[in-house]
């Protein structure tokens, strides 16, 4: 009988460590061991996972010891943890004690979970003497891990929110009679196996009554083996109309994670008899609109404003290659050549045109010896081709100059003084007529360059497209809705034109001022936010902004008075004339610092017009729809902070599935539904 006492004890206790797969066990030499394990290895998102901790201890070693022993259980990080009951087996006589510590675990998001060391601390007396000293033992458990998983995507339904588990629901009211104006509680009970805690509310709506979310109940369960509980979702609804009315019955989609497919939760339809109310009606949001004064709107469509410079690839590559000719003649200026005397290159007038007009436009006298080859050659340069061909004559003169004064240098013994004096004033009139040649072809180069500057600054022009057509028409019925007064009916038409039309101000601008007049403050406020945005100059819709009274994230909010297209343009054509002049420089071997004066100008300029773009873009910048505590982790069983007020702008700093992790205005923190926000990210 005491073997068969001892195998029970054996198999019971295996049947409390039975979940664990890949278990880590520590035995000393007093036949005490701690083992620490895991349900299962894989799990999905909201799935319970058991840790179990199974102590087995001789009874004879149980029976020295003279207090409890110390057990310390890892603590979980980012997940959610519940204490299940702990388990003893072992009867009198029995060989072994078994102690089991279980607790439940929910992963919150997909990954890898660890739990650490588990300790276990205990002193056995040295001799049966009661003032005996005592060891101390110590035992450690290793650490195990598992895996969380994302519910599979085949089959899931379309109003899924991520409840987990398996569910049965039911539907009342209470009371079931009321009266016009009268509220009534109307009440969602979702009870079965999993963590209540984690279910999120349904949506509501009742055609003939208001709603509004009122508590939610939790009660958990903690069963030998599975973590279970209820939990009620309760709404306040007023009815508007008397009779018989019915709530009709709800669907409330789960994931089994046994089944491993999506289910629903049904309920009945609940009947409500509803009498006829003596309290006056309420004033409907079109009377409590029209008190204050409207706002004005925008009278037609802009046209999308452009977010990009036409032919931007082109452009990029051209900026890219703009130093290239820079390079290539400040390569070959380095490459030896021929030089003069540098008293004799200015003191004729030839050298003088030659040195002067290759500084001018590059054009070497050498290298075009042929008839016609100079004045084609400063015909490219941009220069007239009367000019071209006077700087050919005169460049004929100068060498018919130069020969006769070689032919001079000969009979210099025998020339006269006079003879001498005249070759002097023909040079000095050939130097004038020279200087004033080359007056003429340096205002000619240059207003070659100028025009080449112009046509540049033209091809980086901003265009600005036409309004779409097909949004035209809801903008028409948005602006008549708004003029009878219908602020909601034109908010939905200007909602409508902005889909359409996602880069036109006046679309957004519209949708944001008939949203104000609704009282609906998230709407006016993404709307407004989007129109500034597209239109950052923009006074009127800064004065609109500053309507609400929400706090704004001054980074997620901030919008500076100034287009990045604009200022990109001017960075690009300061670019290109920069690389332009420095490489007419290099061409003419001219040393200057001044095309710096462009160039460092035109990079300040290309980062800012990067930096306003992306901050324009707005693509972590959301508003406030719905008011909901902040949590302390992406789950609605989580710690709840802080109630952001509704046309809040935040800044996403995190995205996990449905949840997003926010940075609000004041230092406030904290995960929030994707669902109850709205994004401003560009279309």
């Amino acid at each position: 009988m005491r073997a068969l006492a001892s195998l029970s004890t054996l198999v019971a206790g295996g049947l409390l460590a039975l979940p664990q797969l890949l278990g880590a066990q520590q035995t000393n030499a007093d036949g005490v061991s701690l083992r620490a394990s895991v349900s299962s290895d894989t799990v999905f998102v909201g799935q319970q996972v058991t840790y179990t901790l199974s102590v087995r201890i001789p009874t004879a070693v149980r029976q020295r010891l003279r207090r409890n022993p110390e057990f310390v259980p890892p603590e979980p990080r980012a997940m959610l943890a519940y204490d299940l009951p702990l388990a003893r087996v072992g009867e009198p006589g029995d060989d072994y004690e078994v102690h089991t510590f279980r607790r439940a675990l929910f992963a919150l998001t997909p990954g890898r979970y660890g739990m650490g060391q588990a300790r276990l601390s205990y002193a056995l007396p040295q001799s049966n003497s009661f003032f005996s000293r005592e060891d101390d033992r110590t035992l450690r458990a290793d650490g195990v891990s598992f895996v969380a998983i994302e519910p599979p995507l085949r089959g899931r339904l379309a109003d899924w929110a991520g409840a987990v588990g398996r569910w049965e629901a039911s539907l009342r009211a209470e009371p079931a009679v009321t009266r016009v104006g009268d509220p009534f509680v109307l009440v969602l009970r979702l009870e079965g196996t999993g963590n209540a805690t984690l279910l999120p509310r349904p949506a509501l709506r009742i055609p003939w009554a208001d709603v509004v979310a009122q508590d939610e109940r939790v009660v958990l369960d903690s069963a030998p083996a599975l973590f279970g509980g209820a939990k009620e979702f309760t709404w306040l609804v007023t009815p508007r109309e008397p009779g018989a009315q019915s709530v009709a019955a709800m669907s409330y989609p789960y994931f089994d994670p046994e089944r491993r497919s999506y289910l629903r939760a049904n309920t009945d339809a609940v009947l409500v008899s509803v009498r006829p109310g003596t309290m006056a009606e309420l004033p409907t949001r079109r009377v409590a609109a029209a008190e204050d004064a409207a706002l004005p709107l925008r009278p037609q469509l802009d046209g999308a404003t452009p977010l990009r410079l036409p032919f931007g690839e082109l452009l990029t590559w051209l900026a890219l290659l703009a130093p290239l000719p820079w390079l290539w003649w400040r390569r070959r200026s380095r490459l030896p050549q021929r030089r003069t005397n540098q008293h004799t290159a200015e003191s004729t007038a030839r050298a003088l045109l030659d040195r002067r007009l290759r500084e001018r436009s590059g054009v070497d006298l050498a290298g075009f010896t042929a008839p016609g080859a100079l004045a084609a050659a400063l015909r490219l340069e941009g220069v007239t081709p009367e000019t071209a061909a006077e700087v050919e004559a005169l460049r004929d003169a100068c060498d018919r100059e130069a020969f006769a004064a070689s032919n001079a240098e000969r009979a210099a013994m025998n020339t006269p003084a006079a003879s001498a004096a005249a070759s002097a004033h023909r040079d000095d009139s050939l130097r004038t007529r020279a200087a004033a040649v080359l007056a003429k072809v340096d205002a000619e180069a240059r207003r070659r360059a100028l025009l080449l500057l112009l046509s540049v600054g033209t091809m980086l022009g901003c265009v600005r497209a036409g309004p779409a057509a097909d949004a035209l028409d809801a903008f028409t019925q948005g602006t008549r809705a708004y003029a009878r007064g219908e602020y909601a009916v034109a908010r939905d038409a200007f909602a409508l034109a902005a889909g359409r039309a996602p880069r036109d101000p006046a679309a957004w601008a519209n949708f944001g001022t008939a949203a104000w007049q609704a009282r609906d403050t998230a709407s006016a406020v993404v709307g407004w936010q989007r129109a500034l945005r597209l239109d950052p100059t923009s006074s009127e819709l800064r004065e609109h902004l500053a309507r609400v009274s929400a706090p704004q994230h001054p980074a997620a909010a901030r919008i500076w008075p100034l287009p990045p297209l604009p200022l990109l343009t001017l960075a690009l054509a300061l670019w290109f004339a920069g690389w332009a002049w420095a490489a007419i420089n290099a061409r003419r071997q001219r040393r200057s610092r001044w095309p710096s004066l462009l160039i460092v100008p035109a990079v300040i300029g290309i980062l800012g017009a990067g930096y306003l773009d992306r901050t324009l873009a707005a693509p972590d910048a959301i508003v406030i729809a719905e008011r909901t505590p902040l949590r302390s982790l992406p789950a609605l069983g989580a710690d709840a902070g802080a109630v952001p007020m509704v046309g809040e702008i935040a800044q996403v700093l995190e995205r996990r599935g449905v949840w997003l992790r926010l940075e609000l205005d004041g230092g406030r923190s904290g995960w929030y539904p994707a669902e109850r926000t709205r994004s401003l990210a560009r279309d």
